[in-house]
């Protein structure tokens, strides 16, 4: 998995083949292949990466009677400094972004991500005493975030989502207010 976090990084997914993973592991095809079916299980389980980097933050959000705001400020920020952490998980979901269009298996595993996300959305807020609207909140939030994060890829010199997010969380929360 590493070997293939690194490559993948820095030539693309397109231009990495299996032989390529295996060479960089120090290990034969033959190894790469027990444990994984073919190029796309290895990015597949780069989204379980990703997934459990989710677990993680809805594990955290333990601070009770707090704002659904301010929970999804602080669990959002962890997501965004993991994420900007390990910039391979964000090329990898561009990936699936672009494989989802022709691959079912793929929009599968990005819906089954995004759907993770929102319920690690919906477990934050849930924490909050003046909690209405779960749902909505999480849809808006994962959209934020996806949002600021792809548009940080695109952009990096003009868009900070470590210094837009708690903005729009406390934007978010005055509009509701």
């Amino acid at each position: 998995m590493e070997a293939a976090l690194r490559l993948f990084s820095q030539d693309g997914y397109e231009h990495v083949s299996v032989t390529a993973i295996a060479q960089e592991a120090g290990v034969s095809r033959a190894t790469v292949y027990r444990h994984f079916h073919d190029k796309r299980a290895v990015l597949l389980s780069l989204l379980g990466t990703w997934l459990d980097l989710m677990e993680w933050i809805r594990r955290s959000g333990e601070p009770q009677g707090q704002s659904p705001w301010d929970l999804l400020s602080e669990g959002g920020a962890q997501m965004i400094r993991g994420m900007l952490s390990a910039p391979v998980l964000l090329h990898a979901e561009i990936l699936f972004l672009r494989m989802s269009i022709k691959d079912e298996q793929a929009r599968k595993g990005l819906a089954e991500a995004f759907e993770d996300a929102r319920q690690a959305a919906r477990d934050l807020v849930s924490l909050s005493p003046d909690t209405h609207e779960v749902d909505l909140i999480a849809v808006l939030a994962v959209a934020l975030l996806e949002g600021l994060l792809i548009q940080h890829l695109a952009d990096p010199e003009r868009i900070d989502p470590e210094e837009l997010w708690p903005r729009l969380m406390r934007l978010c929360q005055s509009s509701g207010s």
